[in-house]
């Protein structure tokens, strides 16, 4: 068996010169934070641009609600107008915040709820594993 290649990272061999190490001494060039606080930063936008979208799709379906029963059954229809308006302000929310906000909001769901935070990470752990597992298939 042979020994996997090494994946070579995108950083100039420049960046791994003594001086550009963090402050803390730990001996982690600046560069390999740098890159992937970046790349985090980056992915994190990634993800929040597809859950606006995911929400916008859910404000078109809670349009379609109220487009379709608003005059058959006005309770529906009022119901279906209201959760769209309140679904579109969500997804502007979202779409505004940079990843720092949204990184900083996860945060604070942490620390002040940890216990949801912690049954959250296991649901959503559940989902990808079923989800992958289902892709494999």
């Amino acid at each position: 068996m042979t020994d996997p290649q090494p994946i070579p990272l995108p950083i100039d061999a420049s960046d791994w010169s003594d001086d550009h190490h963090d402050s803390a001494g730990s001996g982690t060039p600046l560069a390999v934070v740098d890159f992937a606080r970046s790349r985090l930063a980056a992915l994190v936008e990634e993800a929040r641009d597809s859950l606006v979208g995911q929400v916008r799709g859910l404000k078109s379906l809670a349009d379609t609600i109220h487009d379709q029963f608003g005059g058959a059954v006005p309770q529906v229809g009022g119901l279906a107008g209201e959760a769209a308006a309140t679904i579109d302000r969500i997804a502007d929310a979202l779409a505004d915040k940079t990843a720092e906000d949204l990184v900083e909001d996860g945060r604070a769901l942490v620390r002040d709820n940890p216990a949801a935070a912690v049954g959250l990470a296991i649901a959503v752990g559940f989902l990808a594993g079923r989800m992958l597992k289902a892709a494999q298939d």
